[in-house]
């Protein structure tokens, strides 16, 4: 299919109008490994020899406020969100998992002393991943599901991660579907 000049970005479906999915993610249990499931709305219908995937563009995830230590001792809490297409349920995944395609993970080092509470804490609410190449192209999606883990570290709560992606329909020929369908399973 021949695109036309001011279709480049969209892959033939002139979905130039981002939309926005929202899941929340809480751990089932205080820091313990947990997956959510967002079901993607996608038409699977092929048209001539095109698909249609979904292109996100950007993810914007908040996550659970970390504790301030009461503790003499330094410790170090963390919560991690990994977003992917496959689910990886109660066991921990990591970012260098090939099926990773975002991830985010906020840490806080603090302990209480004589001379009161330190707290080292790098926090930005909502973080933003920028998963496009610069020239307005994004990652393509071509799975039924997304899955969103939540780990923590000494945390001791069941934390809680709310994810958005910003996302647009993109028409791929049925050659590059199959090819990203069998490297994101």
């Amino acid at each position: 299919m021949k695109r036309r000049r001011n279709d480049t970005l969209t892959g033939g479906t002139r979905d130039v109008s981002p939309q926005l999915l929202t899941v929340r993610v809480t751990q089932s249990a205080a820091d313990t490994a947990t997956t959510g499931t967002l079901a993607i709305p996608v038409q699977r219908l092929p048209t001539g020899n095109m698909a249609q995937v979904m292109e996100i563009l950007k993810v914007y995830i908040v996550t659970t406020t970390l504790p301030v230590s009461a503790s003499v001792a330094e410790t170090s809490d963390t919560i991690s969100v990994f977003i992917s297409t496959s689910n990886f349920g109660a066991t921990a995944t990591a970012f260098n998992e090939p099926r990773v395609f975002a991830g985010y993970i906020v840490s806080q080092d603090s302990a209480f002393t004589a001379g009161g509470t330190y707290m080292a804490k790098e926090h930005q609410m909502p973080y933003q991943l920028d998963l496009t190449d610069g020239a307005g192209h994004g990652v393509l999606i071509a799975t039924d599901n997304i899955f969103i883990q939540v780990t923590s570290v000494l945390t001791g709560a069941a934390n809680t991660a709310d994810v958005k992606f910003l996302y647009r329909w993109k028409n791929v020929a049925l050659q590059e579907y199959i090819g990203i369908v069998q490297s994101q399973q």
